[in-house]
Protein backbone atom coordinates (compact mmCIF):
# COMPACT_ATOMS: atom_id res chain seq x y z
CA UNK A 1 0.00 0.00 0.00
CA UNK A 2 1.48 3.38 -0.97
CA UNK A 3 2.47 5.78 1.80
CA UNK A 4 0.28 8.58 0.46
CA UNK A 5 -2.78 6.27 0.70
CA UNK A 6 -2.03 5.38 4.32
CA UNK A 7 -1.56 9.08 5.15
CA UNK A 8 -4.87 9.90 3.43
CA UNK A 9 -6.68 7.17 5.40
CA UNK A 10 -5.18 8.46 8.67
CA UNK A 11 -6.26 12.05 7.89
CA UNK A 12 -9.79 10.94 6.90
CA UNK A 13 -10.07 8.85 10.08
CA UNK A 14 -8.91 11.82 12.21
CA UNK A 15 -11.42 14.15 10.56
CA UNK A 16 -14.21 11.58 11.03
CA UNK A 17 -13.26 11.19 14.69
CA UNK A 18 -13.39 14.97 15.21
CA UNK A 19 -16.85 15.17 13.63
CA UNK A 20 -18.06 12.14 15.63
CA UNK A 21 -16.93 13.59 18.97
CA UNK A 22 -18.33 17.03 18.10
CA UNK A 23 -21.72 15.47 17.34
CA UNK A 24 -21.48 13.40 20.54
CA UNK A 25 -20.81 16.51 22.67
CA UNK A 26 -23.67 18.35 20.97
CA UNK A 27 -26.05 15.47 21.66
CA UNK A 28 -24.89 15.18 25.27
CA UNK A 29 -25.43 18.92 25.81
CA UNK A 30 -28.92 18.71 24.27
CA UNK A 31 -29.83 15.77 26.55
CA UNK A 32 -28.55 17.61 29.60
CA UNK A 33 -30.60 20.70 28.68
CA UNK A 34 -33.63 18.49 28.10
CA UNK A 35 -33.28 16.94 31.59
CA UNK A 36 -32.88 20.39 33.15
CA UNK A 37 -36.05 21.66 31.44
CA UNK A 38 -37.93 18.50 32.44
CA UNK A 39 -37.04 19.05 36.11
CA UNK A 40 -38.01 22.74 35.92
CA UNK A 41 -41.34 22.04 34.23
CA UNK A 42 -42.05 19.21 36.65
CA UNK A 43 -41.61 21.60 39.59
CA UNK A 44 -43.91 24.14 37.90
CA UNK A 45 -46.49 21.43 37.26
CA UNK A 46 -46.39 20.34 40.91
CA UNK A 47 -46.93 23.94 41.99
CA UNK A 48 -49.92 24.47 39.69
CA UNK A 49 -51.37 21.02 40.39
CA UNK A 50 -52.23 22.17 43.92
CA UNK A 51 -54.12 25.30 42.81
CA UNK A 52 -57.58 23.67 42.35
CA UNK A 53 -57.31 21.99 45.76
CA UNK A 54 -56.27 25.21 47.43
CA UNK A 55 -59.13 27.09 45.75
CA UNK A 56 -61.60 24.44 46.95
CA UNK A 57 -60.18 24.72 50.49
CA UNK A 58 -60.41 28.51 50.37
CA UNK A 59 -64.00 28.39 49.09
CA UNK A 60 -64.93 25.85 51.75
CA UNK A 61 -63.43 27.91 54.56
CA UNK A 62 -65.01 31.17 53.42
CA UNK A 63 -68.47 29.62 53.08
CA UNK A 64 -68.73 29.88 49.30
CA UNK A 65 -68.67 26.11 49.02
CA UNK A 66 -69.66 23.55 51.63
CA UNK A 67 -67.06 21.07 52.84
CA UNK A 68 -68.22 17.67 54.17
CA UNK A 69 -69.27 17.84 57.85
CA UNK A 70 -69.43 15.11 60.47
CA UNK A 71 -71.94 14.74 63.34
CA UNK A 72 -69.92 17.09 65.58
CA UNK A 73 -69.98 19.87 62.97
CA UNK A 74 -66.31 19.57 62.02
CA UNK A 75 -65.38 20.00 58.37
CA UNK A 76 -63.18 17.46 56.62
CA UNK A 77 -60.91 17.85 53.63
CA UNK A 78 -58.05 15.86 52.11
CA UNK A 79 -55.14 17.74 50.56
CA UNK A 80 -51.64 16.74 49.45
CA UNK A 81 -48.55 17.82 51.34
CA UNK A 82 -45.22 18.84 49.80
CA UNK A 83 -44.22 15.21 49.21
CA UNK A 84 -47.54 14.60 47.37
CA UNK A 85 -48.95 12.38 50.16
CA UNK A 86 -52.63 12.72 51.09
CA UNK A 87 -53.31 14.39 54.42
CA UNK A 88 -56.70 14.41 56.19
CA UNK A 89 -57.44 17.85 57.67
CA UNK A 90 -60.22 18.30 60.22
CA UNK A 91 -61.42 21.86 60.75
CA UNK A 92 -63.37 22.85 63.85
CA UNK A 93 -65.62 25.88 64.25
CA UNK A 94 -64.60 28.28 61.51
CA UNK A 95 -65.28 31.96 61.97
CA UNK A 96 -65.36 33.78 58.66
CA UNK A 97 -66.10 37.43 58.10
CA UNK A 98 -65.65 39.70 55.12
CA UNK A 99 -63.34 42.67 55.74
CA UNK A 100 -62.05 45.64 53.83
CA UNK A 101 -58.31 45.79 53.09
CA UNK A 102 -56.40 47.06 56.12
CA UNK A 103 -59.20 46.32 58.62
CA UNK A 104 -58.22 42.78 59.66
CA UNK A 105 -56.31 42.52 62.96
CA UNK A 106 -55.37 39.81 65.40
CA UNK A 107 -53.78 39.86 68.85
CA UNK A 108 -50.32 38.42 69.39
CA UNK A 109 -48.58 38.86 72.73
CA UNK A 110 -51.15 41.42 73.85
CA UNK A 111 -50.64 43.80 70.94
CA UNK A 112 -52.74 44.25 67.84
CA UNK A 113 -51.16 43.10 64.56
CA UNK A 114 -52.47 43.71 61.04
CA UNK A 115 -53.22 40.75 58.80
CA UNK A 116 -51.81 40.65 55.29
CA UNK A 117 -53.41 38.93 52.34
CA UNK A 118 -51.92 35.55 51.50
CA UNK A 119 -50.37 35.59 48.04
Amino acid sequence: MPAWFEATLAIVAAIAAVFFFAKYRETAAALEESERMKRKLSKDLDRYRDVPQLRALRDGLTGERELPRDDQGRQHVMIRNSSRKLVHVTIGDVAVEAVEPGEAFFRAGGEQCALQELE
